[in-house]
């Protein structure tokens, strides 16, 4: 019901607020795009997260998004893996395991983040990238799969950090 909310800002706080009306526990001035799915329960965010149209939470295990994180649309969240199985059937039991986005991080559009990774704060994850391993503090990664591209330390607001 949320996500078929009209996409204007109005929408986007209404979003927020039913979300937080399902249990979910959000911070201040969150905005939350149309189209987003939720699946499950256990979602944390922080104060002033941009999250944009058509994400996807998988809530297998619990995602945790810090405070001034900005997440680009279509973007998936995923924390459920399955142990490969017998030849019966190859996808086996499943295996949950938390993602947590620190601080200040920016996800760009198409990503992909698979279960059990950190991305620590003030870190760039480039867009189409899918993060399999965890991503240090001030880093920018991109590709398939994700790798550091360049530090961050020295970057400075309005600079331009291509690739």
């Amino acid at each position: 019901m949320a996500s078929n909310l009209p996409d204007d800002p109005f929408s986007s706080r209404l979003r927020a607020y039913f979300y937080r009306w399902l249990s979910f526990r959000f911070g201040a001035a969150p905005t939350i795009k149309g189209g987003c799915r939720i699946n499950g329960f256990g979602l944390r965010i922080g104060n002033r997260v941009f999250i944009n149209r058509s994400c996807y939470f998988d809530l297998s295990a619990p995602i945790r998004i810090g405070d001034d994180v900005v997440v680009g649309h279509h973007t998936l969240f995923v924390t459920a893996n399955h142990d490969v199985g017998g030849p019966e059937r190859r996808a086996g039991a499943v295996t949950p395991a938390p993602i947590v986005v620190e601080d200040g991080a920016w996800i760009g559009c198409g990503c992909t983040i698979l279960p059990g990774i950190t991305i620590e704060r003030g870190s760039v994850v480039a867009a189409g990238s899918v993060v399999r391993e965890n991503v240090a503090a001030n880093t920018m990664v991109a590709g398939v799969p994700a790798v550091r591209k360049r530090r961050l330390d020295h970057v400075s607001a309005g600079e331009a950090i291509a690739g």
